[in-house]
């Protein structure tokens, strides 16, 4: 009877281990070029909490700065970056700590425009979907791991 407990509780963290995480999916895949800086905004910023949107908002900036691609100021960006929320759900933490997946599961999910802001081309689109149906895992985090999946893609142009 032991085994098929822990057999079940294993299989069953398995499954949920592979529904969460953060995955990118490009319309339009992007190419980095030498000397690129970038400006961003939220369009729909709205539907996601503030709190939500401050860290967000913080890790992307923290994140480009590292990396020396953001604009220093606002004539020298060679990219401007339209982030759009389509959807954000976080459960309170204490919903997720009693009830796991009964409870829903956090998401984000942004569609991504990169455009030359000198011509205000779309060089790019993509979407970017962060989950996490479990207990074990913070909002905070699951907001960070977003935001640097967007950046990692924008040094990049790789998805991984």
């Amino acid at each position: 009877m032991k085994v098929v407990s822990l057999t079940t509780v294993l299989l069953s963290s398995l499954l949920l281990a592979g529904c969460m995480g953060t995955s990118l999916r490009a319309h339009t895949p992007y190419q980095p070029s030498a000397g690129q800086s970038f400006t961003y905004k939220f369009v729909d910023g709205e539907k996601m909490s503030v709190e939500g949107l401050e860290i967000m908002r913080e890790r992307l900036g923290s994140q480009l700065e590292a990396a020396g691609l953001l604009a220093k100021s606002a004539a020298g960006p060679t990219r401007e970056v339209d982030i759009v929320i389509n959807n954000y759900f976080m459960r309170h933490g204490a919903a997720r700590a009693m009830g796991g997946i009964l409870h829903g599961i956090d998401n984000i999910f942004t569609t991504v425009v990169v455009k030359d802001a000198r011509t205000m081309t779309v060089l790019s689109k993509f979407e970017v979907e962060s989950k996490n149906p479990t207990a074990w895992a913070t909002s905070r985090g699951l907001i960070q791991g977003h935001a640097d999946k967007i950046v990692n893609y924008l040094k990049t142009g790789q998805s991984d």
